[in-house]
């Protein structure tokens, strides 16, 4: 190790600080994803200087205002990509800013490396020692701890280690099944220190999963050819490496002839016009099932508590960790679990089906899907006549403008069911939404799907609460400012929705009801248009189905232009 107060310019070892951002590069990671404080000044030092040698040498900056922004960008690329990037906060108070994104990346099994700095530790002249009063109200005892439970990793880096092997640590970790966040920690001095370390130097693991045995994978087919109408319920299969897993799920479903449902899906598993996908609501689908496949869903139906089929009907659980130790209840009741890979698993049963031959019935789940569709037809047929600005009536003008180079991000909540069932997806890695709960993350993950796809169009469908909780400012700001502009869609409906049918469903006779559930509501409305007004953002006001197509089509020009849109639409429940 170096004297810790040397300087690179003159050939001495670099800092710990240089060693990471080259580190990064060097493992793949393309964009810091930055809301910056002081005790990132090592960091901003380095990579200035790098800079000047070789831009290509560390990763991209993208300047967020808000820390939520950031990691949902960071969430956004790494769906695009499926390659983890970095988000740097500072200390406490800009780790708790992330807030629920962390829940998201989590729950999501979204791979990013978060980088925070702690409180300097030293006083006096020392390279990064304190130098104001807010170092030591930013000093707390376990900062990790904020975010431990959310994280695959945390850690500490502290000289004299190598800062090259916890950065591939903590990336390796990230990637590794089951994917997710990772934290990594370390004061001004640490990053000040200089070392003997060589960037990249380390191979980082790339422990995929694998299908399940060949015993198993027999069993499975013997099960799937003594059913009639087998079903597959899926969330996340479609979200890592999407066209491989979209399409081992096709063959399996065409092998099989088996129905699919996408519970809460967070990704396009299954064409979604294509004759087998039986909609997005499992228990219905069950009714009528005789087999069924669990294929990497946390939340197989709802409410938990009940077996939605007879104790004679099996349920088989493919999933890389079947027990799900990430939740701390899981009481999901299945007859067969297989730890492997469930996409490489459904390959090898279908390898199996095909191989011996024969033709499976699908009319069953041929006649669910068509009688799905008319009934959904039906239902926006009277929408239409009655002229009302429903959220179906929404999506379904937002399908005519959909295209195969669209990108459709969906956090409407409420309206999220209705999205789905209006939406007519095909292709993989066209569809995304989040798998956990935390609001606010659709307008700072569309930065980072543009960043990711800058030649495919990205449309943000999100709901009034969840459009607020994104910090639309510095979202806009952020799209602006690093040429990401998408159409931004808010389904307006001046309500917290989900509290008030929450509210209903529990107390339907009760005072709240009978007034309406007050605290549910946005009174005065919200115009939602006017926060892009901080950037030179195309947005409107929709208050009639008559003007839907034309403000879809001017907000699509103004993406096109490079302009980011903001599309403020006061729909109706239907």
């Amino acid at each position: 190790m170096g004297d810790p107060g040397a300087d690179d310019t003159d050939g001495t070892a670099p800092t710990a600080a240089e060693v990471m951002l080259r580190s990064l590069r060097e493992y793949g990671v393309e964009y810091v994803f930055g809301n910056f404080g002081t005790d990132h000044t090592p960091l901003l030092e380095a990579a200035a200087r790098l800079r000047e040698e070789d831009p290509d040498a560390i990763p991209a900056f993208v300047t967020c205002p808000h820390e939520s922004g950031a990691l949902s960008a960071a969430d956004g690329y790494a769906a695009v990509t499926g390659r983890p990037q970095a988000v740097f906060v500072h200390v406490d108070v800009g780790t708790q800013n992330l807030g629920a994104m962390v829940h998201n990346v989590h729950r999501g099994d979204v791979p990013v490396l978060i980088f925070a700095g702690l409180a300097p530790i030293t006083h006096g002249d020392e390279p990064g020692a304190r130098s104001s009063g807010i170092q030591y109200i930013q000093d707390v005892y376990d900062q990790e701890g904020i975010v431990e439970q959310y994280c695959r990793w945390t850690g500490e880096y502290r000289p004299p280690a190598d800062p090259d092997e916890f950065v591939a640590r903590a990336l390796e970790l990230a990637s590794t099944p089951r994917r997710g966040p990772t934290y990594l920690a370390a004061t001004r001095e640490a990053l000040e220190t200089t070392v003997d370390s060589t960037p990249g130097s380390r191979s980082l693991t790339d422990a995929r999963p694998i299908a399940a045995d060949a015993e198993t994978v027999g069993r499975v087919a013997s099960m799937v050819r003594d059913a009639t109408a087998p079903l597959v319920v899926t969330s996340k299969l479609g979200a890592n490496r999407p066209d491989q897993s979209v399409d081992r799920l096709r063959r399996f479903a065409e092998a099989a002839g088996a129905g699919v449902v996408e519970q809460r899906p967070t990704a396009l598993n299954f064409p979604r016009t294509h004759a087998l996908h039986v909609g997005f609501d499992p228990k219905a689908a069950m009714e009528r099932a005789d087999l069924v496949v669990l294929a990497d869903a946390d939340v197989p139906w709802e409410p938990p508590s009940e077996r939605p089929v007879d104790a004679d009907v099996p349920i088989v659980h493919l999933d890389i960790d079947p027990e799900k130790p990430q939740y701390p209840l899981w009481d999901f009741e299945t007859d067969l679990a297989v730890r492997a890979d469930p996409g490489a698993t459904l390959a090898a049963v279908a390898d199996r089906l095909e191989s011996e031959g024969g033709e499976p019935d699908r009319e069953p789940w041929q006649s669910e899907h068509d009688a799905r569709l008319r009934g959904r037809a039906d239902s926006l047929d009277a929408q239409y006549d009655d002229g009302a600005l429903t959220p179906a009536v929404l999506t379904d003008a937002i399908d005519e403008v959909v295209d195969a180079s669209t990108i459709v991000l969906n956090e409407t909540t409420t309206s999220k069911r209705t999205v789905l069932e209006h939406l007519d997806l095909e292709r993989p890695g066209s569809y995304r939404s989040p798998y956990g709960s935390g609001l606010g993350w659709a307008p700072g993950a569309a930065t980072g799907v543009k960043l990711a796809a800058p030649e495919q169009t990205v449309i943000t469908l999100v709901g009034d609460g969840s459009y607020v909780f994104g910090n639309p400012t510095a979202s806009a700001w952020m799209a602006a400012a690093h040429d990401a502009p998408s159409l931004t869609v808010v389904y307006n409906n001046s309500r917290w929705n989900a509290v008030r049918t929450s509210t209903l469903d529990q107390h339907p006779d009760g005072s709240a009801a009978a007034a309406s559930v007050p605290e549910s509501r946005f009174d005065p409305i919200l115009d939602l248009s006017h926060a892009a007004h901080v950037v030179d953002a195309h947005t409107s006001v929709v208050e009639s189905v008559e003007d839907l197509e034309s403000a879809l089509r001017a907000g699509l020009d103004a993406v096109e232009r490079g302009d980011p849109a903001v599309l403020d639409v006061r729909v109706e429940q239907a």
